[in-house]
């Protein structure tokens, strides 16, 4: 999933997402130096919570069917639902060639996890049109894209009867494909956010979208939004974090002159972003300004590539690899946000994502068709 090629795409993304007003730091401190608030010195620890311990194991629904891909899992109310590719050979054709079928079948599970209901099927021509996932105002949501002119939200309340909700109100431009494949669209504060590309948007109901824009001019762009106390808070390139109180006019501030923001989010009073590999890769703060490093309590994070972080269940989790494709992923656990500890079992090639719902971790394992399910230990 990782490699060179795709490292190089993501440092343009990260260029393109970064705004040039933002001043860099010359020291490369991770505290900012724009903020005016408490001073860094009155922030840089917290109470030291030992991190738990999680076990976690392979789960395979077992659909006896050709998978090519797994949708991501979404949870809700008691519910999971997830899809799943399926190519089907309907023959041969003049030619003697064969010719397949292709689509997504979801499934809904109201008894987590133990058993699966076939809810729906949805034809698609290939694994990836599905391009973002997320839960919002009590329902699922799938975003697909098959061609520019067919893009639309397939959706659901209660995991059964699903729906196709035409996407309006972006522009042209931002339903295109390589477009599509590179945005993420997700949840904070009951807003829906698409950012990973230069302009973002944010909407209030999927239907009216408003630029994100930097109070003094141009485009406001990151990865991924996340929502505390403080305020809407989007980690982004070179180092710099954006700030706004409603979501639509953002403030930057640089933190890092080197280090490329990926993912952000906040829990326990806390925001945790990910980046770049190096020692002070995974940071947290209390105010999504002044940054400081995470403390490894079993662990060498120096060669480690955060690609996610997430917040669930009183708990944050961090996960990323290597370099190359096919290295192991790193699953790491903190309470405090500043406390982490590696997990024993690190055998999970390339976690894509992770999802908590009822107490459980479910992570889509890039190119598998099972999932690797976490929890607590007692």
């Amino acid at each position: 999933m990782i490699n060179i090629l795709m490292l190089f795409v993501m440092t343009l993304l990260f260029i393109a997402c970064d705004d040039s007003s933002a001043n860099s730091s010359a020291d490369n401190d991770i505290s900012s130096s724009s903020y005016e608030g408490e001073s860094s010195s009155s922030l840089d620890s917290l109470e030291y919570v030992e991190p738990p311990k999680l076990s976690g194991r392979e789960y395979n629904p077992d659909f006896n069917a050709i998978i090519e891909q797994l949708a991501p899992p979404l949870y809700n109310d008691g519910k999971w639902v997830m899809g799943r590719f399926e190519i089907e050979r309907l023959g041969l054709n003049e030619n003697g060639v064969p010719v397949y079928d292709s689509y997504y079948v979801f499934f809904v599970s109201k008894d987590d996890m133990a058993t699966w209901e076939k809810t729906d099927t949805l034809r698609c021509n290939r694994h990836d049109n599905i391009t973002s996932a997320f839960t919002w105002n009590g329902r699922f949501y799938y975003l697909f894209h098959v061609d520019e002119e067919t893009t639309f939200f397939f959706s659901s309340e209660d995991g059964s009867q699903w729906d196709s909700i035409p996407v309006v109100g972006l522009p042209a431009e931002f339903l295109k494909d390589e477009v599509l494949q590179k945005a993420d669209f997700h949840v904070a504060n009951n807003k829906v956010f698409a950012t990973g590309v230069d302009p973002c948007y944010v909407s209030s109901d999927l239907e009216t979208w408003q630029e994100m824009k930097l109070r003094d001019g141009g485009s406001a762009c990151g990865n991924n939004v996340a929502w505390g106390e403080p305020g809407y808070r989007m980690s982004s390139g070179s180092g710099v974090i954006k700030y706004s109180d409603d979501g639509i006019i953002w403030d930057s501030t640089s933190t890092s002159g080197t280090l490329n923001g990926y993912k952000i989010a906040f829990g326990n009073g806390v925001y945790v972003r990910g980046t770049y590999n190096g020692g002070d890769a995974l940071q947290w703060s209390r105010d999504g300004l002044e940054w400081h490093r995470a403390n490894f309590m079993n662990s060498n994070p120096s060669s480690i590539f955060y690609e996610g972080v997430i917040f669930g269940g009183g708990i944050f989790l961090a996960y990323g690899g290597g370099m190359m494709a096919g290295s192991t992923s790193y699953l790491l656990v903190s309470e405090n946000g500043q406390d982490w500890v590696q997990q024993d079992r690190v055998a999970y090639r390339d976690i894509e994502r992770v999802v908590y719902g009822n107490g459980k971790y479910v992570a889509t394992i890039y190119g598998e068709n099972y999932f690797a399910v976490f929890q607590k230990e007692p």
